[in-house]
Parts: C-alpha cells; structure tokens; sequence
C-alpha cells in the first residue's frame, strides 16, 4: 500500500491496489487522479445518498479461499433502482462485489476480445454471444448513472457518468456483464453468491438490518436492484 496527500486538505490518501488510478479523499470529499508519484485533483463529491447496508470500506470477505479487502465504491442507479459495486484488493487480485438489496454476486475482469461482439455494437435483448465459446445469453440491459463514489478504484467514478450495463446468464447459472461508457467497454465473468458463504468481517452496524435469507438459486444479481 502506498499514500499521498489530498492536494486540497493534506489528508492521507491510501492506494491499496497498484490497478487503482481514482480515489476520493475521505475528509474533503477531493476526487483524485493517481500519477506516477504523485495524484492531482480533479473535482469534489457530494455525499453518498444514505441505505441500508452493512458493508463498508475495510470490510473482509473470503473467496475461493482468497481473503479480500473491500477498497471502494460505486453507487450506480438506473430507471428503477440502485445497486452497489465494490471494488475488492487482495494484494495483486482485484475484483468486484456487487450488492443489490440483499443479493450478492463476485466478479472479475476478463478481456472484452473473449467475447463474440457485434462490430460497433452492443447485443440486443434475448441474443446469445459467445464469451470463450461459452453461450451467454443477454437476460437485461440498463441505462444507469453513477451516483458517487468512495475510496479507491481502478476507474474513474464521478457523480453523474453514465453506462450502458449489458448483463448475461449462461446455462450453470453464471453471469458475464459488459459495461460501456465513454471512457470504454469492459468485460466481467462472475457467479451469484450468498451472503453467508462471504464470510464478511468488519462490518458497520445498521440499525433494523437483517442478513438476507439463504440459499438463492441462479439469478441476474442485478434483477432485484
């Protein structure tokens, strides 16, 4: 881990994660962009809206055997409701954890040439791509825009950005999810997961909050959101 100063306030900035690139100062709200040595400011965030989760930066969670460190967020909303991405560090693995009212769903990046896309275009509703010659088939898309972030992320995440969520099921219940913005289209590959096969430590205490009731067959993780 490394840290700078918030060119704003002077405040410590942590990077856990050397693919981190963007980060929002916890004291003053600065958002940042990482350098070789050094980071620059590039605007301020409101706060994030208030809900009712438990998971917070510093937040623990096993998977596959691997301890990760939840690093930072993402609040993304679109038409009819909002979800949660979290950005997850082991030390060189990263990945991303998405919340969505009590569902949960791990995922990791994989390169966008592993899927049989349409020249120029994103998949329609109901088609079938072939992701490593796997069968994917596009069960949602989304319009959606980034309400705030926190913490560190390896992209940048500023109130107001916009992205178009392509989400996949295949067969076994897996999920693949492209995201396209201006900034580029990226891939994931995940599975839906169920809060208590995380095994979270460090968590915040919300008042009235319950873990959500297992198990949970295969899903869009993002359905219920």
């Amino acid at each position: 881990m490394i840290a700078f100063a918030c060119p704003s306030c002077g405040a410590e900035i942590p990077f856990r994660s050397s693919f981190s690139v963007y980060a929002v100062c916890s004291y003053c709200g600065s958002t940042v962009v990482r350098q070789d040595r050094d980071v620059t400011q590039i605007g301020q965030v409101a706060d994030l809206p208030a809900e009712m989760t438990p998971l917070q930066i510093g937040t623990d969670l096993d998977w596959r055997g691997t301890r990760y460190t939840l690093a930072g967020r993402k609040r993304v909303a679109w038409a009819d409701g909002a979800w949660n991405e979290w950005f997850m560090v082991a030390g060189d693995k990263t990945g991303w954890l998405a919340e969505a009212q009590g569902f949960f769903a791990v995922a990791f990046p994989h390169p966008i040439e592993a899927a049989a896309l349409p020249a120029g275009a994103l998949p329609r509703l109901g088609a079938t791509v072939a992701i490593d010659d796997s069968p994917y088939r596009v069960s949602d898309i989304k319009q959606a825009t980034c309400l705030g972030s926190e913490g560190e992320l390896p992209v940048r995440a500023p109130r107001g950005r916009k992205a178009t969520y392509v989400d996949m099921m295949d067969e076994q219940g897996g999920f693949a999810g492209i995201e396209d913005s201006a900034d580029g289209r990226l891939l994931f590959i995940g599975e839906n997961t169920d809060f208590d096969l995380l095994k979270f430590r460090n968590l915040r205490k919300v008042e009235g909050w319950k873990p959500p009731a297992t198990p949970r067959g295969p899903q869009d993780p993002l359905a219920a959101s």
